[in-house]
């Protein structure tokens, strides 16, 4: 039977076995070699206070209360999580009505971290030479690209990426590539500082031992980041985002928080400097981008991959660590013990590649 990694409890993975469905006629049977999930968003899950007895009406667009009987929505060996957003792999077999792929081809796309991935043709792209673990990175780039086109940035805009995860690297590149003339890239980690300054930041700076709204406005003439893309989930990083922009600037809040707010002081700059706040498409449920129909979400994907081909989106080294099937059940206890070590993670079913550190 094939394996999967799957989330069976609190920052706990477990290798499951599982059974192939039948095909549906637009679906694709793809055999992985590499696959990889995120953990930002996952943890925020595991925190769960935001839907505690509470879930998400996606009809009525409203957080009502939950079913008093029902029982939390947490993972366990019966109930277990996905770990997986996007994979690489050799098609296997497909259903009636494919035409896009053939038994052979290399694909990329929207998959789970499991040995046989079924998945519908339009959620699938041919690899061709785009580096697969650059491919892996296609999911997260989803939020990144609409964190960029929704903030309206323009040419020559100072920007600040506040958290960087992969996400917010991804952020970092995109918004290298659409022609920032100032980027300013925030975090308490050094290596992802690192990073970002290979990605294009022409700042990077820790939130830990500067003076961040001083310093920034030190290195924008005084006046703060046009947009700040807050991407930590955590309201002191929002704040500090608040903080770092100009009075009449966009700030795109997309991290997932959780909880009631703390750490946020909106009687400051919030009210005296005439923000704007966005939540950028690719965060939450049910809705589409802001300027749809003429983008939706296969034209965002779309661009991703040919971005992607054309080498005009990069990610070097933002994979940094790689793991056979059986010892990726301890993802979750290695990035919170050293979350400094791990950005983004994936699962080499081959295991041909040696981990990553």
């Amino acid at each position: 039977m094939p394996r999967r990694l799957a989330i069976t409890g609190l920052f706990e993975a477990s290798v499951l076995e599982y059974d192939d469905r039948p095909l549906a006629p637009d679906e694709v049977l793809v055999r992985t070699e590499l696959a990889s999930g995120k953990h930002g968003t996952t943890f925020s899950m595991f925190d769960h206070r935001t839907f505690e007895r509470m879930r998400f009406d996606v009809d009525r667009h409203l957080v009502v209360a939950d079913d008093p009987e029902a029982s939390p929505r947490m993972p366990t060996a019966d109930n277990p999580w996905n770990t997986g957003t996007s994979g690489v792999g050799v098609v296997e077999a497909v259903g009636g009505d494919v035409r896009r792929f053939a038994a052979g081809d290399r694909v990329f796309g929207l998959m789970d971290i499991r040995e046989n991935n079924i998945r519908s043709q339009n959620e699938l792209w041919h690899l061709g030479d785009i580096d697969p673990l650059l491919a892996l990175c296609v999911e997260p780039a989803y939020v990144s690209i609409h964190c960029v086109r929704e903030s309206n940035l323009r040419y020559g805009d100072r920007v600040a990426v506040v958290g960087l995860g992969a996400l917010g690297l991804l952020a970092v590149s995109i918004v290298r590539e659409a022609g920032a003339e100032n980027i300013i890239a925030i975090d308490l980690l050094p290596k992802r500082r690192e990073l970002a300054a290979e990605y294009g930041a022409d700042h990077t700076l820790d939130p830990g031992r500067e003076d961040l709204p001083l310093l920034v406005r030190d290195l924008t003439g005084g006046m703060g980041v046009d947009i700040a893309i807050e991407l930590t989930g955590a309201y002191a990083g929002l704040n500090t985002a608040i903080t770092c922009t100009r009075v009449g600037g966009t700030v795109c809040s997309a991290g997932f928080y959780q909880g009631e707010a703390n750490s946020l002081f909106l009687g400051r700059e919030w009210h005296h400097n005439r923000l704007t706040m966005i939540v950028p498409h690719g965060c939450g449920w049910g809705h589409e981008p802001r300027d749809y129909p003429y983008w939706d979400s296969r034209r965002a994907m779309d661009t991703i991959v040919a971005m992607m081909r054309r080498g005009r989106l990069q990610a070097p080294g933002l994979v940094n660590k790689i793991y056979s099937l059986p010892d990726a059940v301890n993802v979750y206890q290695h990035i919170r013990q050293n979350p400094n070590e791990i950005i983004k993670f994936a699962v080499d079913f081959a295991a041909r590649r040696a981990p990553r550190t």
